[in-house]
């Protein structure tokens, strides 16, 4: 039996910082998408060999259903000319010059006229099975029909890098594909030129006109300007620059400005001394030693100075309680309470008379600013009315320099485009390279058609993988507890299959097999469990769970030898009355003195609990008969509990699973703390939320939460963990 310890005070809890329920709905729980791809990757390789097979079969029979012939015709964008002048054309063009003109002869290239003139020709109607087969019926060609297919069917691009476009097209037979793409080379080229035709012409016409009309706005602007010269007198005006009124209304703003600062120094001063008044703002630390220095304070001082030393006199004299200290410190409050007084009523005194100095400076300040103001509106008056002459008479002149430089433009324009049209290098576009025969096909091709069914079906398995993982509201790892509200991760306990030391059994791990890896997971988790507890001064857990084989008593044996490790007297109780466990797995008999019986005060504690070993003992559940549930919810049971207090650091509680039974909520209620066990793979997310908010809401204050066995290790990142705890622990010298 454990030493007898000297009882502790019961912890405060429910303090503002602890958290409650009904805060904000949790997230979604993120999804780690190489780890859940490294778990499927049997099923990831069987879809990629069903893929390889899928392409092969429709790669052979695309080549004998639907075989298409390729080929091009490429374009040429060149430099031209830049004047008509000029006895070379230009070197090159920039690569944004070349895409813009390719671009728009691209257009121009897939117009219906320019197909509608490829078409017919007699080569492409003759000589080709895509027409005679396709857009011949009762002997009568069907222009428009073939006109439609080549705009859907016809493919354009610009050559990146080079002065190049093309326009390429497919075909189920090899010969037909040049002779349709030639045709429509040429009438784009017949095209081309009856436009380059038509726009000499109209830019010619254009210009013409434009210089006419250039010439009469001349002959009338110079006829205003005349008239405005006698009416305004105009060779009497100064620049309204160096004016005077300019150098005085200069002199105004700069005088508003400085007035406008001043005004609102003020007004922020004052706003300032304001708030403080209010109580808003907190006087500085100078207006308080401002008012402490007057000389209305120098009474009080010296009256709070004498009972301080008489305070401490009566202190060396007497004991703390005694009459005399107490009378002397009440003296010394009273005396300190209205030297604060009377330091709040200078201070308001002092900021009364600094609201009304401020406030007199702002009325100065703001007379001064509609002064300058009224004499700023007089000076730009007579400003605005000198620059308004000068700035007309300047815009004509203006305005006829500009008319003067147009008709120059114009006539240099009409001399360079006639003499445009005599030169043949001119032209912006030509044909580079004709379209030839294609010799191979270019669909389907095995290099595109095999990777593309190999794609498709890993991107089905996958999106099926990831659908499933999506739709699992399951927790499977610690990133699952992390998005829900008011859950703190202790530790995590792997599946005993991922433990590469191959213990035996979860239970005592940490007694059994001390270097595993299990045991060092429950030791991670002890550790800031124990610090909770001494931080607060716990000695009475639950360990709660939500399903049954959550692991609760697996846990409770394991977390008692790591308390007991840490110097703590730990006793372990079986609150499970439904199917009590915790005897068993700690090698106590199963139906004897228990819990139960000490609830029907049938036995002591002494009796019913058996010391393990030095620091650990156990208190079954007890006899059959005696394990009612209702008991745990008496006050026979608080004052056991109480009892129990008086001789053990720590007593951790095991109950039935929070779904099925009520009695971890009622133990939750009477006990100083409580532990959540999850077991991954097998809570939903939803039911560990509405447990954590009934936990928070209890009277123990909840810890957080244990991680049962998730599989998910496997192939994971913790698995790597495993190992290389395993490995280490090999090699720690016993």
């Amino acid at each position: 039996m454990a030493t007898v310890a000297p009882s502790r005070p019961m912890p405060v809890r429910g303090g503002p910082g602890r958290p409650r329920s009904g805060g904000p709905p949790a997230r979604a729980a993120s999804v780690d998408p190489l780890r859940l791809l490294r778990r499927h990757i049997l099923l990831l390789m069987v879809a990629c060999m069903v893929g390889a097979g899928l392409g092969v079969g429709t790669f052979v029979g695309l080549r004998r259903l639907y075989p298409l012939y390729t080929n091009e015709v490429l374009f040429e964008v060149r430099p031209g000319v830049r004047e008509a002048g000029d006895v070379t054309t230009q070197v090159s063009l920039k690569d944004e010059d070349v895409a813009r003109i390719a671009s728009t002869q691209l257009v121009l290239l897939k117009s219906r006229d320019v197909l509608t003139g490829a078409v017919n020709k007699l080569d492409v109607q003759q000589k080709t099975d895509w027409f005679q087969k396709n857009f011949v019926k009762d002997g009568s060609p069907l222009l428009s029909e073939a006109v439609d297919e080549l705009e859907e069917d016809l493919n354009t691009s610009v050559v990146r890098g080079t002065e190049l476009f093309r326009v390429s097209w497919s075909s189920h037979r090899a010969r037909d594909v040049p002779i349709v793409l030639n045709a429509i080379a040429r009438a784009f080229m017949d095209k081309r030129k009856a436009l380059d035709a038509e726009i000499h012409n109209e830019n010619l016409d254009l210009f013409k006109d434009q210089q006419r009309d250039t010439n009469l706005q001349i002959q009338d602007l110079e006829q205003q300007i005349q008239s405005y010269i006698m009416d305004a007198d105009i060779t009497s005006l100064d620049d309204p620059r160096f004016s005077e009124a300019a150098l005085a209304v200069g002199e105004i703003v700069t005088k508003i400005s400085q007035a406008t600062e001043m005004f609102s120094l003020a007004r922020s001063t004052y706003l300032q001394v304001a708030a403080k008044l209010e109580g808003t703002m907190q006087p500085t630390h100078e207006d308080i030693v401002e008012a402490e220095n007057d000389f209305g304070m120098v009474s009080h001082i010296r009256i709070v100075e004498e009972l301080k030393i008489a305070l401490r006199v009566t202190r060396e004299r007497f004991r703390e309680n005694h009459n005399a200290v107490l009378d002397a410190e009440s003296r010394l409050q009273a005396a300190e309470a209205e030297k604060r007084a009377k330091t709040d009523e200078i201070l308001e005194r002092n900021l009364n008379a600094q609201l009304k100095m401020h406030h007199d400076m702002m009325e100065r300040y703001q007379r001064m600013l509609e002064e300058l103001e009224i004499e700023r509106e007089e000076k730009s008056s007579k400003l605005s009315e000198l620059a308004a002459r000068q700035s007309q008479f300047q815009a004509l002149q203006a305005q006829r320099e500009h008319l003067m430089v147009e008709r120059e433009n114009d006539r240099a324009l009409i001399k360079e485009i006639q003499l445009m049209r005599l030169r043949t290098d001119a032209q912006r576009v030509g044909v580079a390279l004709i379209a030839q025969e294609p010799r191979e096909l270019s669909f389907p091709l095995p290099q595109i058609i095999i990777p593309l069914g190999v794609l498709l079906s890993l991107g089905l398995t996958v999106g099926v993988i990831f659908f499933r993982e999506m739709t699992d509201h399951r927790i499977k790892s610690a990133s699952d507890l992390a998005v829900l509200p008011g859950a703190h991760l202790l530790g995590v306990i792997p599946d005993l299959e991922d433990d590469p030391t191959k213990c035996q059994s979860a239970e005592l791990v940490l007694r059994r097999f001390p270097s595993s890896v299990l045991a060092e997971s429950y030791r991670q988790a002890c550790t800031p469990l124990v610090r909770s507890i001494d931080r607060a001064g716990y000695q009475t857990l639950v360990l709660v769970g939500g399903l049954p084989r959550a692991g609760t008593t697996t846990a409770a044996t394991n977390l008692a030898i790591g308390l007991a490790a840490t110097g703590h007297d730990v006793l372990l109780a079986d609150a499970n009355f439904r199917r009590p466990g915790l005897a068993r797995a700690m090698g106590v008999e199963e139906d004897g003195p228990g819990l139960g019986d000490l609830l029907t005060d049938e036995v002591t504690l002494d009796d019913a609990v058996t010391e393990i070993e030095p620091g650990i003992s156990v208190l079954p559940a007890g006899t059959p008969a005696n394990r009612v549930i209702d008991r745990l919810n008496t006050e026979r049971f608080d004052s056991l509990v109480a009892e129990m207090r008086t001789r053990f650091d720590v007593i951790i509680f095991d109950s039935p699973p929070a779904v099925v039974a009520g009695e971890p909520m009622v133990l939750a209620n009477k006990l100083d703390a409580s532990v959540l066990l999850v077991r991954a793979y097998q809570e939903q997310r939803g039911l560990v939320a509405r447990l954590i908010n009934q936990l928070t809401d209890a009277h123990a204050e909840l810890l957080g939460i244990i991680l049962n066995r998730p599989r998910g290790t496997a192939g994971g990142y913790f698995k790597k963990n495993f190992a290389t705890m395993a490995e280490y622990a090999s090699r720690t010298p016993s």
